[in-house]
């Protein structure tokens, strides 16, 4: 008997809209349809996205699916812990996180839903943090829906997921572009030794640079890590070039049929590791 494939949709959630894909359910992915929606108020934080969200599942075309929300890397934080040699409970290694995130961020992290990504023995791993009101909001708006929410899951691990097959197991910096955020990550083995979180001021691709020359001043010492991973699949600009000490490639992403050249900026985010 043949398998019963349910459509797929992401919702993607950032500062200043809403991107919409549907897909038909099978091994390939195929566009059904795709939308995006613009922010009012894209200072207002997560509530103005998610009021587009809200108005968005409101309508009556929505069939039995499985939805995907991604959220920006606006929206989140996120921590790299070294590896702890004491055997902890899980309940003490998420106390660990909190107090981690405390320190680093602040005393408001209360009211943030933390997630670890526990590394391979002996190494890092990679804790992130998202309101927890916004993800209860999520859950309810979804308990109102045939919709079946399946994940919620930061852009970086969507994206990071899209490029695993062109990284493998390299070693050097990756860089993840959006149109207002930028994070940059040490990759050691497959696995996750630093990372840094930016809002972009004027020049992504400037300021990036100047991050990884700080950055690189932090890493292990005795490792020539001159190899530098952009993806910024929404946005134009760093082309593969050697620049100072840095050997940057920029990594491509494959849409699926549905969505035109002139779309791919539009949609990138929505399609990643699709």
């Amino acid at each position: 008997m043949l398998p019963l494939w349910r459509d797929k949709i992401r919702f993607v959630l950032c500062k200043n809209r809403l991107i919409i894909v549907h897909m038909q359910g099978g091994r390939r992915a195929r566009i059904l349809a795709k939308q995006t929606f613009p922010c009012d108020n894209p200072d207002s934080g997560w509530q103005s996205v998610l009021a587009l969200l809200k108005s968005a599942l409101a309508g009556s075309q929505w069939k039995k699916a499985d939805a995907q929300v991604v959220l920006s890397n606006h929206f989140v934080r996120f921590l790299v812990l070294p590896w702890n040699e004491t055997g902890l409970s899980d309940a003490e290694k998420m106390a660990l996180v909190q107090h981690r995130f405390g320190e680093v961020y602040g005393e408001g992290e209360q009211g943030w839903e933390f997630r670890l990504n526990e590394g391979a023995f002996g190494t890092p791993s990679l804790a992130s943090a998202i309101p927890a009101e916004l993800l209860s909001q999520l859950k309810e708006l979804f308990t109102a829906t045939p919709l079946r929410l399946k994940s919620v899951q930061p852009y970086l691990m969507t994206a990071f997921n899209a490029c695993r097959h062109e990284l493998r197991k390299e070693e050097g910096w990756f860089v993840l572009a959006e149109r207002d955020t930028f994070c940059v990550g040490l990759l050691q083995g497959g696995q996750w030794s630093s990372i840094r979180l930016r809002r972009v001021v004027t020049d992504w691709y400037e300021e990036a640079l100047q991050l990884l020359e700080r950055e690189a001043l932090l890493a292990p010492q005795g490792n020539n890590f001159n190899k530098v991973f952009v993806y910024a699949p929404e946005i134009a600009g760093a082309a593969s070039v050697k620049r100072g000490p840095w050997l940057i490639r920029r990594l491509e992403s494959n849409l699926p049929s549905g969505i035109a050249q002139m779309e791919r900026a539009n949609f990138a985010m929505a399609m990643a590791g699709v």
